[in-house]
């Protein structure tokens, strides 16, 4: 049963339940307003005759009854012997049906009165059928003021189940069968389908909100998956290529001379390796997507910066390599995997600049994390692409890189390795004067569990 069916069934059932309730409630109230009558009756009958004397001594024309009635039933005829000070004109109508018994109780018509019913008591007394009487006006009046009462709070209530119904379904149900349609069609085919928006603040505006961002964080994921595989098939193509090209070459004969085998089988090589590296690159960004765990101990990062400011100094003499370390820089981490993402900045710094230009390695702490800064004194790299640099894949110059062994993966290891790290990166760059790209990850004093990698291919 649908939420909306659920919903009718329910307001169908409270207001069964609230007219029942009603009439219940009047019904119970009438009886008890002819109990009342019937108490009132039953103790002025019995000082009927009291007052009818008091009145005959105090020398009053008609006797000080008040509301009663009094008459005397015989031979199916009815006698009128006193009527009610307040409307003397009052009669009952007594039916052909009507029984004599004693103590009988009943509720008839009247004529030649205000009243349109009264209430009568049949007593035997002395021999005689005295009926006494109570006009019912009074007694009616409470009971339809009473009555529409009711029926206004009825309505009232309608009213209001009417509306909350209504807002209901404008705020709940609404937004839930329109964010289903969207979902139906986006498992159709259509991607371009988002969710209605509502109000800020209410459930069904959050709930939109939330799967509009949901679709499309989805749609970028799937767009980052895409453009990986194109990329993966793409690095690896050249390669495959270069191989096939030689084992082709072979099988038909070529290569013959020694000096052409040898050169094949180490270009050969070449490309195997490059490709191995590739697929290691591939294999470490997928371990870390999925959260492996890492190893939780202190990591000195100067004694890291130091033994790269050595590698470098020791690969290219001719370059001017300073280490810039200040105060304590103790990291909880991994230290092979911390030791791997700044050893591809610092890689990506010499790799990409002029030997002639200077490299800083430089540390320090910020508050509670600690601040780790490659600085290079290169050519630097243009606006519009500082904010793709850490995409996987991603090159500013595709065939430069290619052709220094650059997989475009080295960056995107670093953003995968410093975010499960509880760290974060980034890059600063002036066009001529040179590129800084900075780390920073809680230090050992305010570091946290180690969570998962970058999302996301």
């Amino acid at each position: 049963m649908s939420l909306r069916a659920r919903l009718v069934v329910g307001l169908v059932a409270l207001l069964v339940a609230l007219s029942v309730a009603g009439g219940v409630i009047t019904y119970r109230q009438h009886e008890v307003l002819i109990e009342q009558l019937d108490e009132r009756l039953d103790l002025t009958a019995r000082n009927a005759l009291l007052l009818t004397r008091l009145s005959r001594r105090t020398g009053t024309d008609r006797p000080i009854v008040g509301e009663l009635y009094v008459g005397v039933y015989s031979d199916g005829t009815l006698r009128t012997v006193l009527q009610p000070s307040g409307d003397p004109e009052l009669e009952p109508v007594l039916t052909d049906g009507f029984s004599a018994r004693s103590d009988r109780h009943a509720t008839v018509s009247t004529q030649g009165g205000d009243s349109d019913r009264m209430r009568i008591l049949v007593r035997q007394i002395k021999g005689n059928v005295v009926v006494f009487g109570l006009p019912m006006a009074s007694t009616d009046a409470a009971f339809r003021s009473l009555w529409q009462t009711i029926v206004a709070a009825g309505v009232a209530v309608v009213v209001l189940l009417a509306l909350v119904a209504w807002w209901v379904q404008r705020l709940g149900l609404g937004p839930i069968r329109a964010m289903t349609r969207t979902a139906d069609a986006i498992l159709a085919g259509d991607v371009e389908q988002r969710a209605p928006s509502y109000p800020s603040g209410t459930e069904a505006g959050r709930l939109g909100d939330a799967l509009n961002s949901m679709i499309d964080s989805n749609q970028r994921s799937e767009a980052r998956l895409r453009r990986f595989v194109a990329d993966a098939s793409h690095e690896l193509r050249t390669p495959l290529t270069t191989l096939r090209g030689y084992v082709r070459l072979f099988e038909q004969g070529g290569l013959q001379e020694d000096g052409e085998l040898v050169d094949a089988m180490r270009r050969m090589s070449r490309e195997a390796h490059r490709m191995g590296l590739m697929v290691d690159d591939l294999l470490l960004l997928a371990q870390l997507d999925e959260g492996r765990p890492f190893d939780h101990e202190p990591v000195d990062i100067a004694r890291v910066l130091d033994d790269f400011a050595n590698d470098v100094r020791v690969v290219q003499p001719e370059r001017t390599v300073t280490l810039d370390v200040v105060g304590d820089l103790t990291v909880v981490g991994d230290e092979a995997r911390l030791a791997q993402a700044v050893g591809a900045l610092v890689s990506n710094a010499w790799r990409h600049t002029p030997e002639d230009r200077a490299i800083t390695l430089g540390g320090r702490r910020i508050g509670d994390r600690v601040r780790i800064e490659i600085v290079d004194r290169g050519d630097g790299i243009p606006a519009d692409h500082l904010t793709h640099l850490f995409d996987r894949f991603y090159r500013v110059d595709p065939s430069r890189s290619r052709d220094k062994g650059g997989s475009g993966l080295g960056l995107s290891i670093v953003a995968a390795i410093v975010t499960a790290h509880g760290g974060t990166y980034g890059v600063e760059s002036t066009m001529g004067r040179g590129s800084t790209f900075w780390v920073e990850i809680p230090s050992a004093a305010s570091a946290a569990p180690l969570g998962r990698g970058r999302d996301g291919l």
